[in-house]
């Protein structure tokens, strides 16, 4: 009988989020794929934490879920901050006892397995997670709390039976850390979306819709994206949409951007990426060695839909992606705008930009294929039980 299955039945993986699957990423980046495993002979439980006072969208999930086939046990969010993420770490160890096969996601589901003592076990990094919260201010590089994840991350390398990164280069710069040790086990699933229903439509007639969508936080250069969409005003009449669930630190440059605010849901999103020409998600180059782990969700969807991107030259992957094939263009350091819009334009005038953008979402972010590669490395660790 293989690990976690019920007398030969499917195969059974506890799958723990420490953040909510209610949210923008919850439900683009967890839900879309454990939803979807079922039909690949994987039976999920799936540990979260949630704001369980929203009992209307907390009860609709859990009925989808059950058409779904998947057992949600979601558990109260709590407080915020280093504490209550602690306490998160504790409260999902506690529910993995026992279990047989994990996927954890993030560092700090990584920290509730080792703790559970869980023996097989898939280590899904979602970023170079110490570093990134090191260059987004969260916590500095000498705190207690930057050291204990160090180790995790250290102790996830070597543990997890298996490892999926968002990028090749997170696998090459964890080897380089830890001797190598990550290559051999682990996978590149990236950020990947519903092709299906990013799908790609006519370019809207007027102004050139610039897109900015999803989480808008200190990881961005935000300034450099303002910048761009100036310097293009300069050139052509322009649109400028924000897309953001919440309101963020940059709201007041943007208003002054002439920014069109727009708080879509998930459901929305496909038809306000269809509205624009192309999508912007420039980071800060400054973040550093955390970028070669980001592959933010966005592209995905832009590149599905036909739509070509701006991305900085510190996303190492994205920005190969794009140069390899034309779908888009890399804002390089220094960042000269007048020379991101040179390119920029002659992608938007080329009527071959679309296909390219769509072939290479096909390629390397369709959703489909990623389950089906996840479920591939759900079997292969359970034949190592």
């Amino acid at each position: 009988m293989t690990a976690g299955s019920d007398l030969g039945g499917p195969l059974l993986v506890d799958y723990l989020s420490v953040d909510p699957v209610t949210s923008t990423v919850g439900s683009s980046q967890v839900l879309a794929y454990v939803e979807r495993l079922a039909a690949h002979g994987i039976r999920v439980r799936l540990h979260s934490f949630e704001d369980l006072g929203r009992r209307s969208e907390i009860g609709s999930l859990r009925r989808r879920l059950d058409a779904a086939g998947v057992e949600w046990r979601p558990r109260r969010y709590g407080r915020g901050g280093p504490i209550g993420g602690l306490w998160r770490v504790v409260r999902g160890a506690r529910a993995l006892r026992g279990a047989e096969m994990v996927h954890a996601r993030s560092d700090l589901a990584a920290a509730a397995v080792l703790l559970a003592g869980v023996r097989h076990w898939v280590w899904d990094v979602r970023s170079l997670y110490v570093d990134q919260k090191i260059a987004t201010g969260v916590m500095s590089q000498r705190s207690v709390q930057a050291w204990i994840l160090r180790w995790v991350e250290r102790r996830a390398a070597f543990r997890s039976t298996a490892v999926v990164t968002l990028t090749e280069s997170a696998i090459d710069e964890l080897d380089r850390r830890y001797g190598g040790v990550v290559g051999p086990k682990a996978s590149v699933i990236t950020t990947c979306v519903d092709v299906g229903r990013f799908r790609p439509t006519a370019i809207p007639d007027g102004p050139v819709g610039v897109l900015i969508s999803g989480t808008l936080n200190a990881y961005y250069d935000v300034p450099a994206m303002l910048a761009v969409v100036k310097e293009l005003g300069h050139r052509r009449p322009t649109r400028l949409v924000v897309a953001s669930p919440a309101s963020t630190s940059w709201d007041d440059l943007l208003e002054e951007a002439g920014a069109i605010r727009c708080r879509s849901s998930s459901h929305d999103m496909p038809a306000v990426v269809q509205d624009s020409h192309v999508g912007l998600g420039i980071c800060r180059d400054d973040a550093g060695v955390s970028l070669l782990a980001a592959m933010p969700t966005k592209f995905g969807e832009f590149l599905a839909a036909g739509r070509p991107v701006v991305v900085n030259a510190g996303l190492v992957d994205a920005a190969e992606m794009v140069r390899r094939t034309g779908a888009g263009v890399v804002h390089d350091p220094p960042g000269d705008p007048r020379r991101t819009v040179d390119a920029l334009l002659d992608v938007l005038d080329d009527p071959a930009t679309g296909e390219r953008c769509r072939t290479l979402a096909l390629d390397h972010f369709n959703l489909e294929t990623g389950v089906a590669r996840l479920a591939e490395i759900y079997r292969s660790v359970s034949a190592t039980v």
